[in-house]
């Protein structure tokens, strides 16, 4: 049984827990309280927000990678969440439909991710980045990437980009990361 049926079959129909926790093999997720819980205490780990800047996307799971459609599209355009966190082991990937599941995750990564310690990290990490949207959500993209979105189709080709060329094309820059580097740095 693959984690996504072991999920559904714990699931309530409107959200899917596939991990949520450090579990050992075998042992059910908790729920998504528990990852609420985490968030007003723990500080969430900054290299996820290069994938999907923590913002919920858009769950598509991936054909011919061994998922079974008539299982996960009921599943599709549901919001996903996914990352980890700093001090502690509590990786979490959660699906749902449920609109007050979505706000209160979404509540609880913001507040989390406006806390100075987070802010810190993520400066280390993305200082010259920038925003931008895809057809597969938000992403922060290093400043040589951002430079060949700046410079349009000649810079984005699929001999340059040949695991995510469907994506990048896509890509439309927006603003940098860290907008002011001298005030975030203190």
């Amino acid at each position: 049984m693959s984690i996504f049926q072991e999920a559904l079959a714990r699931s309530d129909g409107k959200t899917l827990i596939l991990t949520n926790g450090s579990k050992w093999g075998g042992e059910a997720p908790s729920a998504v309280q528990a990852l609420i819980d985490v968030l007003a205490k723990e500080v969430l780990d900054p290299c996820f927000e290069e994938f999907h800047c923590y913002r919920p996307v858009v769950f598509s799971p991936i054909k011919g990678q061994g998922s079974n459609d008539s299982i996960t599209r009921p599943w599709r355009g549901a919001a996903a969440f996914s990352g980890n966190f700093i001090t502690v082991s509590h990786s979490f990937y959660i699906i749902t439909k449920d609109e007050d599941v979505v706000k209160a995750l979404t509540e609880a990564i913001e507040k989390n991710m406006a806390t100075d310690e987070y802010q810190k990290l993520a400066y280390d990490s993305f200082t010259g980045w920038y925003y931008a949207k895809t057809c597969e959500g938000d992403r922060l993209l290093p400043p040589k990437v951002a430079e060949d979105v700046r410079r349009g189709a000649s810079a984005i080709t699929e001999l340059r980009y040949p695991r995510n060329y469907a994506v990048m094309k896509t890509a439309v820059l927006g603003g940098p990361r860290f907008a002011d580097p001298i005030s975030q740095a203190s």
